[in-house]
Order: C-alpha cells, then sequence, then structure tokens
C-alpha cells in the first residue's frame, strides 16, 4: 500500500491492509506479524483492531475477544470487527448489543435470537444497499417469510463471481444450509476453510450447520479447520500472544 510506503509507522494503514491480506487466505501470518508489532507498542489501538479480525479468521475466538477488550481500553471509540466474533461465539446477545454497520449482521444475529419480525423492519429499511448487500437482504426477508424456495433462489445468486474474504463464503453457507442446499454449502464451507477462515468451534456448533453434520464431507471439511485452527494456536502462543492479551491457555 502507498501509506506504508510513505510511513511504515501507519498503524491504520498496517490494520487496512492486514484486512486486506486475510482476504486472501494470510489470516495466520497477519496475525503473527500484527502481535510482534503490538508487543513493541502496546498502546496503539489499530494494531489490536486488526488482531480482532485476525483472530478471529483462525478461530481464536477468547484472543479475538480480548483483543477487542484492549483496544477499547486504549480508545473507547475505536472501531472492531467484534460483532462478528460474537457471533462466531454463539452470544447473539452480545452480537445484538454491540454496534453493527451493516443490515446483515442485524438481521441475521436477530433471527438467530428468534426476533424476526425486528429482523423484516432491519431489512426493509436498507433498500438503497448496494447489489450484493440487496441480495442478502432478499434472501433473508424471504426466510423469515417463509418463502424458502425463493429464498433459496436469492441466496444463490448473493455472491459475486470471484468474490474474495471467506468469512462471507462462510455466513453465505450457513444460509444455504438453513434453506436447504447442503451441495452448495458443503463447497462453500470448504472453500471458506481452504481460503484462510478456520474458526472451528463456530463449525462445530452452529446451529444453522446442523443438517450437514451426518455429511461425511462435513467432517472432513470439519477436521480441516481443526487442525489449520491448531497450528494457528501454536503460531499464537509461540509468538507470546497468550501473555500479550492476558489469556490462561495451555502451553
Amino acid at each position: 500500500m502507498r501509506a506504508l510506503e510513505i510511513n511504515p509507522e501507519l498503524s491504520m494503514a498496517h490494520n487496512l491492509h492486514a484486512r486486506l491480506e486475510i482476504d486472501f487466505g494470510r489470516a495466520q501470518d497477519v496475525m503473527t506479524r500484527l502481535l510482534k508489532r503490538a508487543q513493541a507498542r502496546a498502546a496503539d489501538p489499530e494494531l489490536f483492531a486488526g488482531l480482532v479480525h485476525a483472530c478471529r479468521y483462525c478461530g481464536l475466538l477468547d484472543a479475538s475477544r480480548a483483543a477487542d477488550e484492549q483496544a477499547r481500553r486504549i480508545d473507547k471509540l475505536i472501531s472492531t470487527s467484534v460483532v462478528h466474533t460474537y457471533f462466531m461465539l454463539g452470544d447473539y446477545q452480545q452480537a445484538h448489543e454491540m454496534f453493527a454497520d451493516d443490515p446483515i449482521t442485524d438481521a441475521l444475529t436477530l433471527m438467530m435470537l428468534g426476533r424476526d419480525q425486528e429482523a423484516v423492519e432491519k431489512l426493509q429499511k436498507a433498500e438503497d444497499m448496494e447489489a450484493v448487500w440487496r441480495r442478502w437482504c432478499d434472501a433473508l426477508r424471504l426466510l423469515v417469510e417463509g418463502h424458502r424456495a425463493q429464498g433459496l433462489a436469492a441466496a444463490q445468486t448473493i455472491l459475486p463471481p470471484g468474490y474474495r474474504d471467506p468469512e462471507t463464503l462462510y455466513y453465505v453457507a450457513r444460509l444455504l444450509a438453513h434453506f436447504g442446499d447442503p451441495g452448495t454449502a458443503l463447497a462453500l464451507l470448504a472453500r471458506a476453510v481452504e481460503e484462510g477462515f478456520f474458526c472451528f468451534s463456530a463449525l462445530a456448533r452452529d446451529p444453522w450447520l446442523n443438517t450437514l453434520r451426518g455429511d461425511p464431507a462435513f467432517t472432513k471439511i470439519l477436521r480441516h479447520a481443526e487442525a489449520r485452527h491448531r497450528e494457528a494456536l501454536a503460531a499464537f502462543l509461540q509468538a507470546d500472544g497468550d501473555r500479550l492479551l492476558g489469556l490462561k491457555l495451555s502451553r
């Protein structure tokens, strides 16, 4: 990035560049690099905000949550992606209470809390969003309203060709699994894990994936995510991430 070339110490640029790298499957490398920088610059909230994102993709949800807490201790107004961390933890109430910067995340969280009508109201207020978000809104609204066939058709069009960001692949996969398209859901989950979102605990407990749990293909995906997660955990501990974030983890 040009900003980093001009000023290699610009933490916001490091954070933005880290997110780009994470989208391209390098979450573990980003995490270890940010940990090293944060150890030298422990009062820099942007570095901890970046760790919220990177740790979640590696399945290190407690570390992601702790990084958010550290970022907010330094700067109460810092923006992080911790709402998605709480979502992956299955703590939907806390996710709802956090500020979400898009109506899709809000609606998904409300749906997980059984507050479908509120979710529909959120989605109806998002009429003017760009195309990809509009397709999300249509799919979720149709699901809530009971139009499963139409909702499935809408969900299958959410991702444009060549779309990157493995966490979004995960979100679409869980939606398709819930609608009743296990084949596409499994293919997207396999891509999500392979391309860098290996949040093992979310895969293991997400209720919208329950329809897939008897499929050997899902078991294979789960084992792959677990292996990548364990590798990332080892890298996290080697970089003293537990000490930096005040976590008690087995070494």
